[in-house]
């Protein structure tokens, strides 16, 4: 009898041992499967020994912070900041004040450089006025979604808009920042432009154009200001310190066989037709064409709003998730087949400029498909002191040798830090 007890409760065990290595072996198979398909890759969160991407909260063009310049004229002077961003608590009456004038934009005329600086020239009669600078040109339809406005105006770009009142109409002056000008009326009161003006202290802040016998070498836009606060400095780092979290950001499988160290340094990754190659310096570059990288869109084709929302949050999702900067979009162009967009760093409503000029992140769409993508990873930290700013004098003596160029100032990232100076672009 116990010669056969034993035999049965023998025979269960075996039994046990097969279902749980069956299970076992089920389970590691769809782990794996799951791993290769998802994009962001379950089985490589398990494993990476990196930090957690950082979770985006991205809903829509108004969350994401460009960089502005604001100045505020009156009867009496002048007040700027060169220092905002849209989503800063300073712009926010400003801000409202654009959504308005763009959500009820009348018919466009042309107007020149002239009509644009003569809005801007303060009389003792002059009924206020406040100027945007969104430091490069993009399409209006962009701009406006910053302030959820609709704008209806048809295509065109802009990187300069100024709220004007007059009588009791506001005009709204719209300038590409090259040579195209636009004028139109606006729903808006100039009531309320006066009242939002009347709240500034004004009278610290100029343009070059108001100064022309001190300033005519320089951007007759060139935006100065009394009460500057020197920007804190900008410590740098571009280490990649989880290569396989960048992997599976790009819908890579971090522990395929097909990734291998080239002698310069950079990691490879093949995976089908696409290639992902991380450089030491903290630059990626990847290229692909099968659709499995694409970004979200309703349509077949992603508006210009889903493009620029889909390619922010790819990139934030690559970025460390500690970073006091963040990105912006400096510069969108769509073909019939393409659609590229270019990114740069800010701080505080500050660009940041790399010493070559060139951008932070660049990404290509062939429809919702990212056909290739660049990247500078940086991660940038603020600084216990900050560095000492160029005074203006000195600035605008160094830019006579840049004729004609708008004077402002940008971080410049310069490896391990970065700090504000005066440029001349």
């Amino acid at each position: 009898m116990r010669q056969h007890t034993k035999k049965r409760r023998n025979l269960l065990q075996n039994i046990a041992i097969v279902l749980l290595t069956v299970s076992a072996v089920a389970l590691f198979v769809q782990m794996q499967i799951y791993n290769l398909h998802s994009e962001t890759g379950y089985l490589s969160g398990l494993l990476s020994s990196g930090s957690a991407q950082k979770t985006q909260s991205i809903s829509g063009l108004s969350d994401l912070a460009m960089p502005v310049r604001i100045a505020v004229t009156g009867a009496y002077g002048r007040w700027a900041s060169p220092f905002l961003t849209t989503e800063s608590e300073e712009f926010l009456q400003p801000g409202n004040l654009l959504m308005e004038a763009l959500g009820s934009a009348g018919s466009l005329k042309k107007c020149s450089a002239e009509d644009f600086q003569s809005a801007l020239r303060s009389t003792t009669n002059y009924d206020g006025s406040i100027y945007y600078d969104f430091d490069s040109a993009l399409p209006l339809s962009l701009l406006a979604g910053l302030v959820n406005a609709d704008w209806t105006g048809g295509d065109l770009s802009a990187r300069r808009l100024l709220l004007q009142a007059e009588e009791d109409k506001v005009r709204l002056f719209i300038w590409d920042g090259g040579d195209v000008f636009s004028i139109c009326s606006t729903a808006l009161t100039a009531k309320s432009l006066k009242e939002t003006v009347t709240e500034y202290p004004l009278g610290s802040a100029w343009f070059a154009f108001d100064q022309p016998e001190k300033y005519s070498h320089v951007d007759p836009f060139s935006l100065f200001s009394e009460q500057l606060t020197t920007p804190s400095s900008l410590s740098v780092s571009s280490a990649i310190t989880d290569a396989s979290g960048l992997m599976s950001g790009l819908a890579f499988n971090p522990h395929t066989n097909s990734r291998y160290t080239e002698p310069s340094g950079a990691e490879v990754a093949l995976e089908g037709d696409r290639t992902l190659r991380i450089r030491p310096d903290g630059e990626i570059s990847y290229q692909g064409g099968s659709g499995t990288l694409q970004i979200d869109c309703v349509g077949e084709t992603p508006t210009e709003a889903e493009a620029v929302v889909g390619a922010y949050r790819l990139l934030g999702d690559l970025l460390p998730s500690q970073n006091d900067a963040s990105l912006y979009l400096q510069e969108l162009q769509s073909s019939e087949t393409s659609t590229t967009l270019r990114f740069g760093y800010q701080y505080n409503g500050l660009p940041i400029r790399f010493a070559d000029r060139a951008s932070a992140a660049e990404i290509t769409l062939e429809g919702p498909v990212i056909a290739r993508l660049t990247l500078r990873v940086r991660q940038y930290t603020t600084g216990e002191r900050a560095h000492l700013l160029l005074p203006l004098a000195q600035a605008l003596s160094i830019a006579r040798r840049y004729p004609g160029k708008e004077l402002a100032i940008y971080y410049v990232d310069s490896g391990g830090s970065a700090s504000a100076q005066w440029l001349a672009e």
